[in-house]
């Protein structure tokens, strides 16, 4: 066999197994559909910002990707999801799915000044979940830790309360 097919042999063989860099996406916030309210009242025009990486205090991190939306007239809302562009090798059988999540939503009346609606735990390994989450944001409400449902290692704090969708 000649060198140059030796060689273009080793290149194929090489990408099946995952060995060579690969452009992808990943996903490093997911997409959130909720409501916000305020006692029980919607609150319409809240500015909602979802940040794939947020540092302890809530505030973005440099160069963290960041989506907005505004609530409509019934509170509601749709954001993300947020997806960062990668050159990696991608073998199946060690790749692991765990790694930092860092992301939350933030809440704004103004638009201009925010707090933190979810904050994750920057600490803890878990996954970005692929199905939606759905979130449920009182403003009048103390921030508070929760988990999402079925998955322990997603913790956070703030007045939401999220949930992955049910699949039907």
């Amino acid at each position: 066999m000649k060198p140059f097919h030796r060689s273009l042999m080793c290149v194929m063989y090489a990408g099946l197994a995952g060995c060579v860099p690969w452009p992808h996406h990943y996903l490093t916030a997911p997409r959130i559909t909720g409501t916000v309210v305020e006692a029980g009242q919607p609150v319409a025009g809240a500015h909602i910002q979802l940040a794939d990486v947020l540092d302890e205090s809530g505030e973005p991190a440099p160069g963290a990707r960041k989506q907005e939306v505004v609530a409509d007239a019934q509170g509601h809302f749709t954001v993300g999801p947020i997806r960062r562009f990668a050159w990696s090798a991608h073998v199946p059988v060690l790749t692991v799915t765990q790694n930092t999540v860092p992301w939350g939503l933030r809440l704004s009346t103004d638009g201009r000044s925010f707090r933190a609606g979810w904050l994750s735990d920057p600490s803890l390994f878990g996954e970005v979940l692929e199905v939606p989450i759905v979130a449920t944001c009182d403003l009048s409400a103390a921030g508070k830790s929760s988990v999402i449902e079925g998955y322990k290692s997603l913790v956070g704090n703030g007045p939401c309360e999220l949930a992955a969708e049910s699949k039907k």
